[in-house]
């Protein structure tokens, strides 16, 4: 226990004499029983505290009172049974001895509850703590959850994109899987998206890729479609043989994407 509380100082020494010892004789009997724990004024009497409140204890008109929580008197309510006591207390008659022995005991008890109360409350802590998922994972958790045929498509799709370069990175942005630079680039506006290669769109029946800066790239072959004053340009894919059809197509397009980053 750490040093004696100068307000439980201050409440024992408010006594008489006789009072004053018995007090006292409690006092270090917990401290023996309880070296770990602190010492305090709770709820206007002399608490120990040890992972939550312990045991506190107090004097009255003819007792001492002690008061180890309900559970603490339940498991020695037979040794206890010669007291009187309401929930959660217990009196100590002035003309007895302190039964010094059982309130060892007792406190003990009350430690044990009280570490494993800790213990349980951390693991339930940890348990209920959200899993931060990797951006890879995140990607195949999206996967996951598309119908059989559409994820065999995104699968492969998927495959193809980051197979192209090793700088080439997943995650899930805009709600659906996207593919971005990893590298080293020169400072810009995150509004222009100068990063981002490009995002899948899931439609029934197709899979559309919008490369949000499609437009920089040189397509002289038609592979990209659209026209869109943002620079957006689209590829569409209707199933897995369409993706192996266009794939050597995409690779390419995709490499020269990389060729113009400003790094």
């Amino acid at each position: 226990m750490t040093e004696n509380n100068p307000d439980v100082d201050k409440y024992i020494a408010g006594f008489p004499d006789v009072i004053r010892e018995l007090l006292e004789e409690m006092r270090l009997t917990l401290r023996k029983a309880a070296p770990d724990a602190k010492e305090k004024i709770g709820y206007g009497i002399p608490t120990l505290t040890l992972n939550g409140n312990l045991v506190h204890y107090a004097a009255f008109k003819n007792h001492i009172g002690f008061y180890p929580a309900p559970h603490g008197l339940e498991a020695f309510k037979e040794e206890l049974s010669k007291y009187k006591g309401a929930k959660g207390s217990v009196q100590f008659p002035f003309d007895q001895p302190l039964p010094l022995d059982l309130i060892t005991r007792i406190t003990k008890f009350r430690i044990e509850q009280n570490l494993a109360e800790a213990d349980t409350k951390a693991k339930k802590k940890v348990s209920a703590k959200p899993v931060r998922l990797t951006d890879e994972e995140q990607v195949t958790e999206h996967i996951q959850k598309l119908d059989p045929e559409t994820g065999k498509i995104v699968k492969a799709l998927r495959k193809v994109i980051l197979d192209t370069d090793k700088e080439i990175g997943e995650q899930i942005k805009w709600n659906n899987p996207s593919f971005y630079y990893t590298g080293e680039m020169k400072p810009f506006d995150p509004k222009e998206y100068k990063r981002d290669i490009t995002v899948m769109n899931l439609h029934k029946n197709r899979i559309m890729l919008v490369f949000p800066s499609g437009a920089k790239v040189n397509d002289t072959s038609g592979f990209l479609e659209g026209d869109y004053k943002d620079g957006r340009r689209t590829v569409t894919f209707k199933d897995l043989k369409d993706v192996e059809l266009k794939k050597e197509t995409l690779q390419i397009v995709l490499r020269a994407w990389l060729q113009l980053v400003e790094k």
